[in-house]
């Protein structure tokens, strides 16, 4: 059987499995429904899914990096949260928000889309635009557009490509 065909059954198996989580229904037409959705999903979204060509290999070093990275975003994430609950709920509210162009060194389409997509899970921040260096921040200040062009997981993600 073809590669391809191998990723899309075990990515309709990780919906399929999802849906079963998510439901806590084990009767034949719920999980019949969850199975149609999970191969209607993955029909429909078939060129967009990351091959295995694209994304690094699985190993226990690289899943130990990714649970770290993941780690730290969640802390980033409860910092940022703090941050624009402050921000609107200053009598001034010193909301200025700022469009951030910014050139970005990532080779591997998962990394870029890992990292844009950790950008938008912060508060206060949006990748708008992704393309293949260049990322656009809508930023709800100044202060956290100037951040983001600094921000660790950049770094990290590079740093995991040159390993």
């Amino acid at each position: 059987m073809d590669k391809k065909w191998l990723n899309y059954i075990g990515i309709t198996l990780v919906l399929f499995v999802f849906w079963v989580a998510i439901s806590g229904d084990f009767h034949w037409p719920q999980m019949a429904v969850g199975f149609a959705a999970s191969v209607f999903v993955v029909f429909f979204n078939r060129n967009l899914i990351i091959t295995a060509e694209d994304r690094p290999p699985v190993t226990i070093k690289n899943v130990l990096w990714l649970i770290g990275y993941f780690l730290k975003l969640l802390r980033d994430i409860f910092i940022a949260n703090f941050q624009v609950a402050y921000i609107v709920l200053h009598p001034k509210m010193p909301v200025v928000p700022n469009m951030v162009s910014m050139r970005v060194e990532i080779e591997s389409m998962a990394s870029r889309v890992l990292l844009g997509n950790s950008i938008t899970l912060c508060p206060g921040t949006l990748t708008v635009l992704a393309d293949e260096k260049d990322f656009l921040v809508h930023a709800l200040t100044i202060e956290s557009g100037e951040a983001i062009t600094e921000w660790h997981p950049i770094s990290r993600l590079k740093h995991m490509e040159r390993d």
